[in-house]
């Protein structure tokens, strides 16, 4: 059977991109087990919603390290940074801005999908209190994707002794490519009573549902190769809590729901959030959660999450461990993941009424 470059690169292409998902389907995000640790990826609106005055993100994903011999990595970095528009007593509105960058690789390809944004939030104020906000945010940024030719064998390139020394006819289309991305997103706030937070929020991602195909329209060798592979539209929809329940103890539940395209997420869980000293800068996080997904197999339980975090004064370590369900009712093992993230906050105010807790 002969290998085309339309077939090879389809089933790499398509091996590539489904590997870094929780459900495998072309053209679809991979995301954070720690989503509340890494907000820009979730909504545009989340920027500037933090107890400081700046906050930098970064979130590290090493996936199915059991089952392969290179594991998926995916990480991102974000940085925001808020500041009053307005008299902060009678009409404290706040405008913030910031930037993201996230990466997806397939290292046995050499497979990378890079995307870079700058974001823009405008958080209305619903009283003068620091407690009731409205958000609007935007996000304009570029998803480029590679390939690495060299790490691709090709049935005319075997000398029929000893191994693929030849030199391939096959016609390879451009390795490295880029197209703008586009998201939108609204987040809301209220914190009744001192203790007690509620948000939610919404967010629309690659509404213009970009061509992410390595063959162009107009620059493909065979006019009966599929040259369109388009990101599926986004939703992101959440909301969760914080109460605190006692001088050392908050609880913060959080519900995450995403649709792309025909698949669906949902994860759900609670962090616990523990006081460990008398000055209040120094906390334990830990939580249990659950994925839910509904792809090609139906709908059920994906995985179960364990995540634990230290707070020290203005830092938050973060790890959680993600175990597939199948691994645990099969044969089938090393579908799992480990996640590190960390968060700085910046001259962290008092303020906290504002901010949901991410």
């Amino acid at each position: 059977m002969k290998f085309t470059a339309s077939s090879c690169l389809s089933y790499i292409i398509a091996f590539g991109i489904s590997l870094t998902l929780s459900s495998p389907i072309m053209a679809q995000d991979p995301h954070f087990s720690q989503f509340y640790a890494s907000p820009l990826t979730l909504n545009p609106a989340l920027a500037g919603t933090s107890a400081g005055n700046y906050r930098v993100a970064v979130n590290y994903r090493d996936q199915w390290r059991g089952a392969l011999d290179n594991p998926l990595r995916t990480f991102s970095a974000a940085g925001d940074l808020k500041f009053f528009t307005n008299d902060q007593v009678n009409r404290p509105d706040i405008a913030a801005g910031g930037f993201m960058f996230f990466s997806d690789q397939v290292s046995d390809f050499d497979l990378n999908t890079n995307q870079i944004a700058i974001v823009g939030a405008y958080h209305k104020s619903l009283d003068q209190n620091y407690d009731h906000y409205i958000g609007l945010g935007i996000q304009l940024g570029l998803i480029q994707k590679s390939i690495n030719y060299e790490d691709l064998n090709f049935q005319d390139e075997f000398n029929s002794i000893d191994g693929y020394t030849l030199t391939t006819s096959e016609l390879l289309p451009a390795n490295n490519f880029a197209v703008l991305d586009f998201a939108v997103g609204l987040n809301y706030s209220i914190a009744p009573e001192k203790g007690k937070l509620y948000f939610a929020g919404l967010s629309y991602s690659h509404f213009t549902t970009p061509n992410i195909s390595f063959y162009k329209l107009d620059e493909s060798p065979n006019p009966n190769l599929i040259r369109e592979n388009n990101f599926f539209a986004k939703i992101t929809g959440y909301a969760g809590m914080s109460v605190k329940t006692s001088e050392l103890l908050d609880i913060q539940p959080r519900i995450l729901f995403l649709a792309q395209g025909p698949h669906t997420e949902v994860n759900l869980g609670t962090n616990f959030k523990y006081k460990l000293d008398d000055f209040g800068d120094k906390y334990l996080h830990f939580g249990p959660w659950i994925r839910t997904v509904n792809n090609e197999t139906g709908f059920g339980v994906e995985s179960i999450v364990a995540s634990v975090g230290i707070e020290l004064n203005n830092i938050l370590f973060g790890l959680s461990y993600d175990h597939n369900i199948g691994d645990l009712i099969s044969d089938r093992k090393g579908l799992n993941a480990l996640e590190i993230s960390i968060t700085f906050l910046g001259e962290v105010s008092n303020n906290d009424g504002f901010c949901p807790t991410f």
